[in-house]
């Protein structure tokens, strides 16, 4: 059965009762536009309600598995300066928009930052858009994602709180519309993910830890 984020109701509820009232207007008032205007609503409502949409998702079996956090493209995948390595991925405003933990982990810290609202796909805009950052302590050490709005994509919803517990697969936001999600995880992990593959959030393997001896 297919489920939806509740983030969606506050944007779907008012043009869908609006819309059902002028539908039933136009059947008093004898209006075609009165008529129009209410199916058009409708159809906005139900449009914005599947941006939200929230499949069911089945994470890796396997503990040392990173899951994609989010539906998308791999569009960058880097080692950076330190050694760690990092993964960026697009979303189109027709890809699912809920987040989903990359790991299993403690919530050590959420941080808000301000920026602009540019194509998240483009360098300006992966420096400097609006963006929050969560970073997750874990059995392989600190692992850091950032969901980072767009120039459709304004507002971010972070549902998660410093101290939380979350396991690879666990949803733990939305960014409105698409946008980008960035990925950077412990020297000791090894990327399988490939620039251009397509991911599925909370089920999709972008990286893996080595697995300890017992």
């Amino acid at each position: 059965m297919l489920s939806f984020a509740r983030e969606a109701w506050p944007l779907v509820l008012p043009p869908l009762v609006i819309g059902i009232m002028g539908i039933f207007g136009a059947r008093s008032w004898n209006s075609v536009a009165l008529l129009v205007g209410g199916v058009f609503l409708c159809v906005l409502a139900l449009a914005i309600l599947l941006f939200f949409r929230d499949p069911h998702r089945v994470p890796p079996p396997d503990q040392n598995s990173v899951a994609a956090p989010a539906d998308g493209v791999v569009v960058e995948i880097e080692t950076l300066a330190d050694g760690r390595k990092f993964v960026a991925i697009f979303l189109s405003v027709f890809n699912v928009h809920v987040n989903r933990s990359p790991f299993s982990g403690t919530v050590k810290s959420v941080v808000e930052r301000p920026g602009t609202y540019r194509h998240a796909n483009s360098r300006d805009g992966a420096q400097g858009n609006a963006r929050i950052d969560v970073e997750l302590e874990s059995s392989y050490g600190l692992i850091r994602f950032s969901q980072l709005s767009g120039f459709v994509a304004r507002k971010i919803s972070c549902r998660v709180r410093t101290g939380e517990m979350l396991n690879t697969g666990d949803r733990f936001g939305l960014i409105y519309f698409g946008s980008r999600m960035e990925v950077e995880l412990p020297a000791t992990a090894v990327i399988t993910a490939t620039l251009g593959q397509v991911t599925k959030a909370g089920e999709t393997v972008i990286a893996q830890f080595p697995i300890r001896s017992s």
